[in-house]
């Protein structure tokens, strides 16, 4: 027996079978015969967990056998949304023809054209395509000069050239 100088000798002996008795159990726990379909040849079942115990051994740990199917990341692609500039400068466009496909509003409408729904910019009347740089709200916080896009009518390019 161990001696300790606080502990009398039956209380030391008792410690020592309780510690004997928890490894028997642990050993008990892990190594039951039951017929399991994961044996390890000798017919124990892999099944009890030794971490139960406290007690993890390498050598008995059972590895998978199969490769798991696990997800990837890759494998999907969006469409193509066609966005951009459909019109370019100087070129005669029918009305409701449209100049330019966004996200948001990156070119700005001027005169004779209006925005649909999804910022595309459409012409209101037939003419000719010109694209310019401005300042298009005035107000305090809005004097970033940006793109805009105007339609100027058939009708005025007519009367310039006539003249």
């Amino acid at each position: 027996l161990i001696s300790h100088p606080g502990l009398s000798r039956t209380m030391v002996a008792f410690n020592a079978r309780t510690a004997i008795a928890s490894l028997f159990a642990c050993a008990v726990l892990f190594m039951v015969a039951v017929p399991s379909k994961n044996t390890l040849g000798h017919g124990l079942s892999t099944r009890a967990s030794p971490v139960a115990c406290g007690v993890a051994p390498r050598s008995v740990m059972v590895m998978a056998h199969k490769k798991g199917s696990g997800s990837t990341e890759n494998g999907r692609d969006s469409n193509s949304k066609r966005l951009g500039l459909k019109v370019t400068h100087g070129k005669v466009v029918p009305e409701g023809s449209i100049i330019f496909r966004q996200r948001g509003q990156t070119v700005h409408p001027g005169k004779n054209v209006r925005v649909g729904k999804d910022y595309t910019l459409y012409a209101a009347k037939e003419g000719v395509v010109q694209f310019s740089n401005g300042a298009v709200n005035r107000g305090a916080k809005h004097k970033r000069i940006r793109k805009i896009a105007h339609i100027i009518p058939v009708e005025a390019v007519e009367n310039v050239e006539s003249a």
